[in-house]
């Protein structure tokens, strides 16, 4: 996923072998590269590699790969299936699924073998029973393992050796008993493995059958001649490490097991083996010519002569066009055969517009009978790449993807179809229109729904040697290891070829760059011209058709875009010369690392993206979570187990399994923009807005005019949206209605009138008007009215504010002595500690209001974007900057008995700098703040805040505030309108963030209220020329720092209060030493702001001095 470079990481030679060149034809990658080519009775080309250690050796006795499909009897029941697991499978009399409970033995290594307990006459009833699918890890079966780059055993890696004796190379043993249905008799019988991580052996009734490597693709083995009448025994031999895991060190949890569908099969004797399914339009994108290439077998002794039919339905199941092919089939032999058949003007398919047609074929005998029947899911539409930009259907389309995990907080990798549409309807609910299947391909229903629910699929071959770096060593480029890169690549095309979501495939993942890539690329370029191919490590070499970097900063793009020299840093072949033609796409293949906290600064690549060429978005990095919902009872020897009901649980990462030497990188895999859980992290409502597809700006906003432009590639925006506004007067709702959407064509602009009713302005109010763009209809994905986009822009409407001015105020005392100073006026009392310096006490009623003093405050706990630049070296000195604080002066101005000014300068010797406050306590019962920060050094590192800070007693845990929200905001990412929010101080705070760092930050905040259940409280009110970040929450800095997971924070009933001039940004550039970009920093050097404490008694004391401004002159 993340890539940091080391010295030895050189770009590889970029060299061809002859036949490299030549390209590679299909047959030889059946040949030479498909686990089909080998006999049953061999499992190792060379006698000193065992089968475990052959990447030559990709499989034994595996059919060959085909298209993802449901064989049935009829058309009638092949048009029932849905997307495609086991679910679905057995809607089809010819299928049955093996998923349940299986006999099992675990062993933590290959010291631990079971001899002979594939035999039938081996006795397993002390064996326990495990789900199949599933991993074994989740069952309490050895440690879940998390690392990024490393691969999950010590070193030396030495490929393609694994070490046999590790304590982690777990060998997992099955056993399963079947019958086969008696009217399978006489037909062939077909095991699936849909996914197996990582190699596996297969026995039927004690015999071997074959072996399997790629996990995350099916293996398949024709099992017939294994069989027997009656009670079938299946054993299954599972080792977590092989030869094949050097080309799977992958991002993510390190688990082995079935973890996919695992099926029998029953094709008929005359079988189309494979189906490719093309939709060509035309060069006005408008007709199309349909295609269907088929792949027949006879299994039978004689030639038969057979007819194809395909029959293309619409939506609604009516026929839009047949074609038919008669085909004769050599006894025991295949034969293929086209059906071509022209559309008039179908329905395209899109991410907006995802409309489908099903393809039935039918296998019929020479009496017309039907012998085999299978549907299929098809979309017309065009990818290409034409001067240097991707296009669909001819329309250059913006990526606003993600990249996506299979991962499940509760079962690990086994992730369910419910799992999957509720992604997709997350991701569709959040403007996200693209997918990258990192950094494998997926359980084949994945598909079958983005086809459904319309996203775009940048689909992945499993293939990534990070661990082995991008130089020499790389994996791209011995030769021994073609074969592996290439059976992985053949097995995803040939599986997902007919999926109109599938865009782009992609060669892998961080794996370097070389011969065994420029082959692979060859292969797909010849196989499926009508895809680009992507490609990261390959910069702009010649095997990628997309510029697709990871973690670029908007300087590379705006170089890209711009026609400037652009430096990739990673060598020749991801560098370009000023004025040189930029004939591919960029797309960030990832950006935006989104680890907790995180998801700053986006607008800095998205204003690049909408308004340059060849800029065409990217995948945020990532999608999820991937942490594992465990036990806070979690203990030694920390295996995972399932939480009981009712039993507190964390979300767990890497480093909470097994003993402390388990490889591990921690909490690295959290990247996401929701929780496990699916929980939306704040982040995501901010890609929510940067992505969505109306954008408004102002034209004439005392006229109430508004431009909007439609950012839809397909869709007319009144089509899909409707358009709701409100009027707000200080967060509340003064006027609202709902009006049509302009016939916006996609890519253009019109102005909207907003037919607001005229009002008379309030003093000191401010008025917003808010846009929102709704469903009109519900969709797959969402019910009617469900928010697609949203705008808010201020209102010049304006009254003077009410001013408090000296004369007006009640008159104080003042009672001073060596301790310090205590202002009185009315109900209220102010008390400064003069040995401290410091507002002590401010007491309503005798109802004191501060537990801890207000001081300077200049740091936040780490998140997570912090740790990975280790925030506490690069600006530590922040951290106890208020420490070791010395009073230079006191002073207490009574000369106005309405206001008493009482002034405090601090130096703070550790960052060697001076503050001063001065406290104004007035006669109306409140206090201004105005706050000085000089630094005598201006060399220092950034601040991480600025501001102030106290610690209110218990029971002040009702926030409401007027500024922008509900969820949190930072200066980097402020996307949220300004409206009046209520909740409790403890929702304030993500608890979804794996690890706690600082979070529940507002800006642009006017005013914020703590109270308690009575309604009594404090009034933070900001200065109208210097609007406040706000945070209230139960925990101190020194709490979030000190524990790794919330459920280790104690337990507060006090509230921190900050109250900043401004807080850093976020970030998320990356994680692991990117800073917030300048604009969002804050520099060392001369500040000042300044703020009013207003201790209230009910919620009508908001209403009356949230407007007010002073007017007190210094």
């Amino acid at each position: 996923m993340r890539t940091i470079k080391t010295k030895n990481q050189i770009c590889a030679p970029r060299y061809l072998s002859k036949r490299q060149k030549m390209g590679l034809p299909h047959a030889f990658l059946l040949g030479c590269c498909l686990a089909a080519c080998f006999p049953a009775c061999t499992f190792a080309e060379n006698g000193t590699l065992k089968d475990w250690q052959n990447p030559r050796l990709t499989g034994v006795n595996n059919l060959p790969p085909h298209a993802s499909a449901v064989i049935c009897p009829d058309a009638e029941t092949a048009r029932r299936i849905g997307p495609v697991c086991n679910a679905e499978r057995i809607k089809s009399p010819w299928y049955r699924s093996l998923n349940g409970d299986w006999k099992y033995q675990y062993a933590a290594n290959h010291t631990g073998r079971v001899p002979n307990f594939w035999e039938p006459a081996f006795v397993d009833s002390a064996w326990a029973t495990i789900p199949v699918p599933s991993n074994v890890e989740i069952h309490g079966y050895g440690i879940p393992i998390y690392v990024n780059i490393p691969y999950p055993w010590p070193k030396p890696w030495e490929p393609p050796y694994v070490p046999e004796d590790d304590p982690n190379n777990t060998v997992n043993s099955y056993r399963h008993t079947f019958t086969v249905p008696e009217d399978w008799s006489g037909r062939r019988v077909l095991i699936t493995f849909d996914g197996v991580n990582s190699m596996f052996y297969l026995w039927v009734n004690g015999q071997k059958v074959g072996l399997g490597k790629d996990s995350r693709t099916p293996v398949e083995f024709d099992i017939t001649s294994y069989l027997k009448p009656g009670e079938n025994l299946l054993a299954v031999e599972n080792f977590r490490w092989c030869d094949g895991s050097y080309l799977e060190d992958q991002d993510f949890w390190r688990l082995s097991g079935i973890f996919r569908d695992v099926y029998l099969w029953s094709p008929p004797n005359l079988h189309l083996r494979d189906f490719e399914v093309s939709t060509g339009l035309d060069g006005e994108y408008r007709n199309a010519e349909l295609k269907v290439a088929v792949e027949l077998e006879n299994h039978t002794g004689a030639e038969t002569a057979v007819t194809v039919q395909a029959d293309l339905l619409d939506a609604a199941g009516n026929t839009v066009t047949t074609s038919s092919s008669a085909l004769n089939v050599p006894p025991d032999g295949a034969a293929k055969g086209m059906l071509t058949a022209p559309v008039a003007d179908p329905l395209k398919w899109s991410a907006e517009t995802p409309h489908l047609y099903k393809v039935v074929l039918s296998l019929k005998d020479a009496a017309g009978n039907t012998v085999e029947a299978v549907a299929v899911n098809t979309g017309f539409r065009k990818v290409e790449i034409r001067d240097g930009d991707l296009l669909v259907n001819g329309k250059r389309i913006l990526i606003k993807g993600v990249n996506r995990h299979e991962t499940d907080p509760d079962l690990g990798q086994a992730v369910t179809v419910e799992g999957m549409v509720k992604d997709i309807l997350v991701m569709k609910r959040h403007n996200v229109n693209a997918v990258r299947t990192c950094h494998y391909p997926d359980q084949p229903a994945w598909y079958d729904l983005c086809d459904q629910y319309g996203l775009y699929l940048v689909d992945e071959a499993n293939i990534e040697s990070h661990g082995m770096g991008y130089g020499r060593q790389s994996l791209a480029n011995p030769p021994e290891w073609l074969d592996a890169h290439m059976d992985r690549t053949v097995r995803m095309v040939e599986r997902d070829k007919n999926h109109p979501s599938v865009i782009i495939w992609s060669l892998g993942n961080e794996a370097g760059n070389g011969p065994n890539f420029m082959a692979t690329y060859d292969w797909i370029k010849q196989r499926d011209p009508g895809r680009p191919v992507h490609y990261e490590r390959a910069g702009l070499d010649r095997n990628t058709d997309i510029f697709c970097p990871m973690y670029s900063k908007p300087a590379l793009l705006a170089d890209y875009a711009n026609g400037n020299a652009v430096d990739g840093g990673w060598g020749e072949a991801f560098n370009l010369a000023a004025g040189a033609p930029r004939t591919k796409p960029l797309i960030l293949c990832e950006y935006a690392h989104a680890m907790g906290n995180s998801s700053g600064n986006m607008w800095l690549y998205w204003d690049l993206i909408y308004s340059k060429p060849h800029l065409q978005g990217g995948f945020i990095w990532d999608w999820v979570d991937q942490a594992l919902r465990a036990p806070v009872a979690l203990k030694p020897p920390r295996i995972h187990r399932a939480p009981q009901p009712g039993e507190p649980t964390f979300w767990a990462f890497g480093g909470d399994y097994g003993p402390p030497d388990t490889p591990s990188d921690q909490n690295f895999l959290c990247n996401g923009l929701v929780s496990p859980d699916r929980e939306p992290h704040p982040g995501l409502l901010q890609v929510k807005h940067i992505y969505q597809y109306a954008h408004c700006k102002p034209v004439d906003l005392a006229a109430r005019i508004v431009e909007v432009k439609n950012w839809y590639d397909f869709t007319v925006l009144n089509e899909i949206a409707e358009l709701h506004w409100q009027l707000t007067g200080d967060g509340r709702v003064l006027q609202e209605g709902r009006m049509p959407c302009p016939a916006i064509a996609p890519g253009a602009t019109a102005q909207v009138t907003i037919p607001l009713q005229t009002f008379q302005a309030e003093p000191g109010a401010e008025y917003f008007l808010d846009l929102s763009f709704r469903l009109i209809n519900e969709q797959r994905w969402a019910p009617k009215d469900h928010e697609l986009a949203w705008d808010q822009f201020k209102l010049p409407d304006h009254a003077p504010a009410a001013v408090v001015t000296p004369d007006a105020l009640a008159v104080l005392s003042v009672a001073e002595d060596d301790a310090g100073a205590t202002v009185t006026g009315g109900n209220v009392a102010v008390r400064f500690d003069k040995a401290a310096g410091t507002l002590a006490s401010l007491t309503l009623a005798g109802m004191e209001l501060i537990e801890s003093p207000l001081r300077p405050d200049f740091w936040r706990a780490p998140i997570d974007n912090d740790r990975g630049r280790n925030m506490d070296n690069t600006q530590g000195v922040w951290k106890t900057a208020h420490e070791d604080a010395r009073v230079r002066e006191f002073k207490v101005d009574a000369s106005d008995p309405q206001r008493v000014a009482v002034t405090v300068t601090h130096s703070l010797p550790k960052a060697d700098v001076r503050w001063t406050t001065i406290y104004t306590v007035l006669g109306s019962g409140e206090v201004l703040v105005e706050a000085s920060f000089i630094p005598k050094k201006t060399d220092l590192p950034q601040l991480p805040r600025l501001g102030m800070q106290m610690v209110m007693p218990a029971g002040f845990d009702r926030i409401t505030w007027l500024g922008r929200g509900p969820q949190e905001t930072y200066i980097d990412r402020m996307d949220a309108p300004v409206g009046r929010y209520s909740g409790v101080v403890r929702d304030q705070f993500c608890y979804d963030y794996v690890e706690p760092g600082e979070s529940g930050n507002k800006v642009d905040v006017r005013w914020a209220a703590l109270q308690n259940g009575n309604g009594a409280g404090l009034l933070v009110i900001a200065d109208p020329a210097q609007l406040l970040s706000v945070n209230a929450m139960h925990h101190t800095a020194d709490d979030l720092q000190a524990a790794e997971h919330p459920c280790e924070l104690p337990w507060r009933d006090f509230v921190v209060l900050n109250v900043d001039w401004k807080q850093q940004g976020v970030g998320g550039d990356d994680s692991w030493g990117a800073w917030p970009h300048e604009g969002y920093l804050i520099p060392c050097k001369a500040e000042s702001y300044r703020f009013r404490l207003r201790p209230i008694v009910s919620d009508g004391d908001i209403d009356v001095w949230g407007r007010t401004i002073l007017a007190i002159e210094r």
